[in-house]
Parts: structure tokens; sequence; C-alpha cells
């Protein structure tokens, strides 16, 4: 007799598949709603004329809701560090490449890329 784990006995739910659905690379935008205070990876450059790094950042807030032909997207309000200075920045998820959630899958691929997590 073959033992069952939980997950083949009961059902899926949606909540089940968003925790599942991961970004599969860092190149390409990932649409995902993060709420205040959720931990993520942003790509900004030092300023200077420097190639942009990877980077930890903190979700803020929402700052708006962004039409497009794509669909409907929000926009957040990004607290990060450069140079020992907190930056704020307005990124839209789904539109840009620049945000990723701080997760184990993406760890991988920030590993991956050579990035010192």
């Amino acid at each position: 007799m073959r033992l069952r784990n939980w997950k083949e006995t009961a059902p899926y739910t949606i909540e089940d598949t968003l925790l599942d659905v991961q970004p599969h690379s860092l190149e390409d935008p990932f649409h995902w709603c993060p709420s205040s205070g959720t931990r993520v990876w942003v790509k900004v450059a030092d300023g200077d004329g420097c190639k942009a790094k990877w980077r930890k950042g903190i979700i803020v807030d929402e700052v708006e809701i962004v039409y497009t032909d794509k669909g409907i997207f929000r926009k957040y309000l990004v607290t990060t560090t450069i140079k020992r200075q907190a930056v704020n920045l307005s990124i839209t998820p789904g539109l840009q490449p620049e945000l990723k959630p701080d997760s184990p899958e993406v760890r991988e691929l920030l590993r991956v890329a050579g990035v010192h997590v």
C-alpha cells in the first residue's frame, strides 16, 4: 500500500496555485500583488552611470493603479539602500522586470546570475 501526502488527497485552491507561481527568469516582468512590508529584490543603478545591481528592498505602499493595453497593474513604492542612503523607487511589477519577490526561487535565480545573496 502506498501512502499519499496531503496534497494528493485535498483539492487545490486558488491560494495554493498563487503560492506556487514564481518568476522563471530575472529578465522577464513578473506580475504579482505584494502587501506593505513585503521583502523584495529590486534592480537599480548607483546613479553615476554604473551598471544596475540587485538589492534588497521593502514594499512601502501601493501608489496607484496603472491601466495599459496589457492589463491593469499596481504601482508600488519600494525602499532600498544605495551607498548607505535610503532611496524610494516607484515600480510596477508586471511591466518592469526590476522588482521580484524575496522567495527561495528568486534567490536561486540570483545565485545562478552571480549575485551575492
